[in-house]
């Protein structure tokens, strides 16, 4: 089967489109609720990826690859194949063991390299240039669009680093011409084409003891003579334009290096506006190489707010200031961006002056065939996964009321937060049972294990499943009377939407933006932090069985709304419009 898959990608005559998923433990199989850094983010990639193979697209996603997969000894290194047309490639860098998305930094420029040289390789298998292999290179989260972004300028040093060789072809020694192209990255041409092209001329000129104005015309001189021009205005022009910016500094203050540097930028930019041709060919190419987009699925922004109340102890392991910084880098480099929140849409232009009309909003969508109200004996096996882990009777299990949770195993999602208001809800009630799902078994999953055994009145009624078999996820949401999470950091509320679409009641807290901004009558909205607020939404849904039964329809309803296949095929008509040139889709082989 892998084989067949292998073959069936490689024989495609799709477009190709690549996403970016760079931290935690992405991939065919996601370990959901049980992997640090891993959950609704990687889901969305997954399923935008499956929308986007409906939609007649070859995909490539790329991940962090190197080390082991999810309590396994499995490397992170092969290709793995979701589909015919959906693959996997694990990017190295960073070491071999998991590095939390704090710290992911540390691993981003290998990962640019490496991921670099792939595309070239595929490049050349193609006959193209690196940026026409992707119609779109779709990054997810802060880490990914710093690699997106670094992709987009080593392409334009391809770019710049071509046209200074056309353009000093005679000017200057081969020689230097070569160690230009072989030092494009670390001399950053695409981001200073003007500079390079004027500094390569006029440090080809007389020594660093001649003034620089000097150097300037001869430079000037030499490439107006060798590019066939017998216009002496030409040169005036060029020598011109490096003494009005000279005239402009202080050349005592500033020093021989500065002027040069001055000097350069000046004379490269006039050398750019003479030849317009070669001007306009290299912005159209620049244009054509930034096929990069980002959605940021939550900013710093917002969540260092969340936490603007919590001790350092807490906050300084999330860097926020770093983070931040990333972000302000990523979006004054990038021009298009999908927002999957309001909030998020909102902070994007507040904080980061990004305009309104360069954001996308795409939110999470749902997959119906996993999400949705499944029939009893599709159910079946869910129930029983549920009492082998519990040791409640199937039966007593379906006569009772199930409240359930499932994410990563994270402090910020409070799942003590529902231990602790549950510990009131079965005060009340001896029906109803709790499942939190999420892993792995460390630290933080201890601390609820104990704190969940010093309440006796949690025994057989509270569960902690661990790491939740991916079979029986869909059918879990699907029992569930009540889908409860007091998370306290989402950038949208994946779980949430799930939860509605498969028909259970919603509690959540006031910082889940799916609930506020599309169900704030339908989702039982608590204050964040507030245990006894959530106990008693809680205990008022399971005990109003028809008003839990309107909820639920008006949650099903609004759910219809968020479809994979059409948001996607809005989100490229979208970039269609913005010049991106994204080929129609193709069924066929």
């Amino acid at each position: 089967m892998a084989q067949d898959r292998v073959e069936a990608f490689q024989s495609t005559k799709r477009p190709d489109i690549a996403l970016i998923t760079n931290h935690g433990y992405a991939g065919v199989e996601i370990p959901f609720g049980g992997a640090p850094d891993t959950g609704g983010q990687n889901m969305y990639v997954n399923a935008l990826a499956g929308a986007l193979d409906s939609l007649g697209y070859r995909v490539t996603i790329f991940a962090r690859g190197g080390f082991p997969h999810f309590e396994s000894e499995r490397m992170r290194q092969d290709p793995e194949y979701l589909s015919d047309n959906v693959r996997y490639i694990f990017v190295p860098g960073g070491g071999s063991e998991f590095i939390h998305k704090e710290d992911i930094a540390v691993a981003l420029d290998e990962e640019v390299e490496w991921l670099d040289g792939f595309i070239r390789r595929e490049a050349r298998e193609k006959g193209c240039r690196p940026w026409e292999v992707y119609e779109v290179v779709n990054s997810h989260y802060w880490d990914a669009a710093v690699i997106g972004m670094r992709l987009v300028e080593r392409w334009r040093n391809d770019i710049a680093a071509e046209a200074i060789g056309q353009m000093l072809s005679e000017a200057v020694p081969d020689e230097e011409l070569e160690r230009m192209r072989q030092e494009r990255h670390w001399r950053a041409l695409g981001e200073s084409l003007a500079y390079h092209l004027g500094n390569l001329l006029i440090e080809n000129e007389g020594s660093q003891a001649t003034p620089v104005i000097q150097r300037a015309r001869a430079a000037a001189s030499k490439w107006v003579a060798l590019s066939g021009s017998k216009d002496q205005m030409d040169v005036d022009r060029l020598v011109g334009a490096v003494a009005s910016a000279l005239a402009k500094t202080d050349r005592q203050r500033l020093g021989p290096l500065l002027n040069l540097a001055v000097a350069s930028q000046a004379l490269g930019q006039a050398l750019l506006e003479l030849c317009d041709d070669m001007a306009d060919r290299v912005a159209v190419e620049f244009q054509e190489a930034d096929c990069h987009v980002w959605t940021p699925h939550s900013l710093g922004a917002l969540k260092e707010e969340n936490f603007k109340d919590k001790s350092f102890e807490i906050v300084r392991p999330l860097k926020f200031c770093e983070r931040r910084n990333h972000e302000r880098s990523v979006c004054a480099g990038t021009r298009l961006f999908a927002a999957t929140s309001a909030e998020i849409a909102e902070r994007l232009m507040t904080d980061y002056r990004v305009s309104n009309g360069n954001i996308f909003y795409f939110p999470p969508c749902v997959d119906r065939d996993v999400f949705r109200k499944y029939p009893p004996e599709q159910e079946q096996p869910a129930y029983a996964y549920l009492a082998e882990i519990s040791g409640v009777g199937v039966e007593e299990l379906k006569a009772g009321r199930i409240v359930f949770e499932t994410s990563r195993m994270d402090h910020t999602k409070r799942k003590d937060l529902l231990l602790e208001a549950f510990s009131h809800v079965v005060r009340e009630r001896q029906d109803v049972y709790l499942f939190i799902g999420g892993g792995p078994e460390g630290e933080l999953f201890q601390s609820l294990e104990a704190l969940k055994e010093s309440k006796p009145e949690l025994k057989k009624r509270a569960f902690l499943t661990g790491f939740i078999p991916e079979r029986f996820i869909g059918p879990l949401f699907s029992i569930a009377d009540i889908y409860a999470t007091a998370s306290e950091m989402e950038g949208f509320g994946m779980s949430v939407i799930q939860g509605a679409a498969a028909a259970s009641a919603v509690v959540c807290s006031d910082l889940v933006p799916f609930a506020v901004q599309y169900a704030s009558d339908s989702a039982y909205i608590v204050p964040a932090g507030e245990v006894y607020d959530f106990a008693r939404a809680i205990l008022e849904l399971l005990e109003n069985s028809e008003d839990r039964a309107e909820r639920v329809n008006r949650l099903v309803e609004i759910t219809k709304e968020f479809d994979w296949k059409c948001q996607t095929g809005k989100f490229l008509d979208y970039l269609r419009g913005w010049g991106i040139s994204v080929a129609p889709g193709r069924s066929e082989r």
